[in-house]
C-alpha cells in the first residue's frame, strides 16, 4: 500500500514536471512569435513610411509640374496678349499707312488737277494776250502793238507762240519805220526757231526792210534763201514773183 501511495506520487511528480515544462516551453514559443510578430509590425510600418514618403516626394514632384505647368500657361497668356497688342498694332500701322497714302494720293492727285486747271487758265490767258497784241497792229496800232508783243515776250518766255509774236513785232516795227528793230525781231525768228511756220514770213519781212533801207543785194539774198529753205511756202511764191518783178 505504501508502495502504491508512493508510485501514486511519484507518477504525478513526473506529470507535473512534464507540464510545467510544456508550459515553459509554450511561453517561450508565444514570446518568440510576438518578437516575430512585433518585428513583422515593424517591418511593415517602415514599409509603409517608406511609401508614404515616396508617395508625398511623388506628391510634391507633380505639385511641383503642376506649378510649372501652370507658370508656363500663365507666360503662355502673357505672350498671346502681348502677341495680340502687337498684331493690333501692326494692323493700326497698316491701316495708319493706308489711310496716309490714300490721303497723300488724294493730296497729289488735288495738286495735279489744281495745276491743270491752272496750266490751262495760264494759256487761255496767253493765248487772249497774243490775240489782242496781233489785233493792234492789224487795226495799225502800231505803237501799241509794239508794247503788247514785247510784253507778252516777257510774260511768256517759253511760250510757243513766241516766233508768231516776234514775226508780227517786226511787222509793227517794219510798219513803224523803225527798220533796226524789225531786223532784230525778224531774225529772232530765223535764227531761234527755223522750223517754226513764221521763219519763212519773217525772211520775207527781212527781205522787205532791206529793200527799204535801201540794202537791195541783201534783200534778194533774203528772197532766194526763201525759195532754197522754204520752196513750198506761201512765202517762197511771193519772193519768186518778187525776185521776177522789174528793178
Amino acid at each position: 500500500m505504501i508502495h502504491f501511495k508512493k508510485s501514486i506520487i511519484a507518477f504525478a511528480l513526473v506529470a507535473w514536471s512534464a507540464s510545467s515544462q510544456a508550459g515553459l516551453f509554450d511561453d517561450d514559443v508565444a514570446r518568440q512569435q510576438i518578437t516575430d510578430l512585433t518585428n513583422k509590425v515593424q517591418t511593415l510600418q517602415q514599409q509603409n513610411q517608406q511609401r508614404i514618403d515616396q508617395l508625398e516626394a511623388g506628391n510634391k514632384q507633380v505639385l511641383n509640374l503642376v506649378r510649372q505647368i501652370d507658370a508656363q500657361k500663365e507666360a503662355l497668356a502673357k505672350l498671346n496678349g502681348q502677341n495680340e497688342v502687337l498684331q493690333f498694332n501692326l494692323d493700326e500701322a497698316i491701316k495708319r499707312q493706308k489711310d496716309l497714302y490714300i490721303d497723300l494720293d488724294t493730296r497729289l492727285r488735288t495738286i495735279e488737277q489744281a495745276k491743270a486747271e491752272t496750266k490751262a487758265a495760264v494759256q487761255l490767258s496767253e493765248q487772249e494776250s497774243f490775240d489782242a497784241a496781233v489785233a493792234l497792229v492789224q487795226a495799225k496800232k502800231f505803237k501799241e502793238g509794239s508794247a503788247a508783243l514785247n510784253k507778252f515776250a516777257i510774260d511768256f518766255p517759253k511760250s510757243e507762240k513766241l516766233p508768231a509774236a516776234q514775226y508780227w513785232l517786226g511787222t509793227s516795227y517794219a510798219f513803224s519805220k523803225d527798220y533796226k528793230s524789225a531786223t532784230v525781231a525778224f531774225k529772232n525768228v530765223v535764227d531761234n526757231a527755223p522750223t517754226d511756220a513764221k521763219a519763212p514770213d519773217s525772211l520775207l519781212g527781212l527781205a522787205s526792210v532791206a529793200a527799204a533801207s535801201g540794202d537791195k543785194k541783201g534783200s534778194r539774198n533774203y528772197l532766194i534763201t526763201i525759195i532754197e529753205q522754204y520752196p513750198q511756202s506761201e512765202a517762197a511764191a511771193k519772193a519768186k514773183k518778187a525776185l521776177m518783178a522789174p528793178n
